[in-house]
């Protein structure tokens, strides 16, 4: 009995020497880290403003599409957290200091097609498609981790930003993401 991909390629399933179907249970993620295109960028500042965006990453790939896995954002003050999204022509981030994607895979040499800012006042708000919210009380601090379940998706040009609607003292800010194939 031949089994095949499924997809119309006429490829065959692969087959383990006991003649079992290979299956993989692996996340999307996890196949991205190991093939070193997964990233993190990650924001730390002791201020922001009320106007600023606390981190942006914007996909400067041509042919490649970069999900969001997850965003985690903390302040020191109770504060909501605007996720917003749009397609960006022309480069900004001129205000903020610049975020270099980490590689997630300590053993690939791959660099983010990507930029990033922290801190910015350069950035038009794009689309909100979400809002979160911390719960902070005085003294004790909670952090919000956003899994997006790969359902935020930049396109060359896109871009994510995370606004804290408040001011705080301190924060950190960090996206997650992948690149796939177009």
């Amino acid at each position: 009995m031949l089994i095949t991909d499924g997809v119309g390629t006429s490829t065959a399933a692969a087959v383990t020497d006991r003649h079992e179907l290979v299956v993989s249970t692996a996340s999307a993620i996890n196949k991205a880290t190991l093939r070193g295109d997964a990233y993190a960028w990650n924001a730390i500042t002791s201020d922001i403003d009320i106007t600023d965006v606390m981190l942006y990453v914007r996909n400067n790939s041509p042919d490649r599409l970069l999900v969001v896995n997850r965003i985690y954002a903390w302040t020191d003050v109770p504060a909501a957290f605007d996720i917003h999204i749009q397609t960006i022509a022309t480069a900004f981030g001129s205000g903020g200091a610049a975020v270099v994607g980490v590689n997630l895979n300590t053993a690939s040499a791959k660099v983010a097609d990507a930029g990033g800012y922290s801190d910015d006042d350069d950035v038009a708000s794009g689309t909100i498609v979400t809002t979160l919210k911390n719960n902070e009380t005085t003294g004790d601090e909670f952090g919000i981790d956003y899994q997006t379940n790969d359902s935020i998706i930049l396109g060359t040009n896109g871009t994510i930003g995370v606004d804290c609607i408040g001011e705080g003292a301190a924060y950190e800010c960090t996206i997650i993401g992948y690149y796939i194939d177009a």
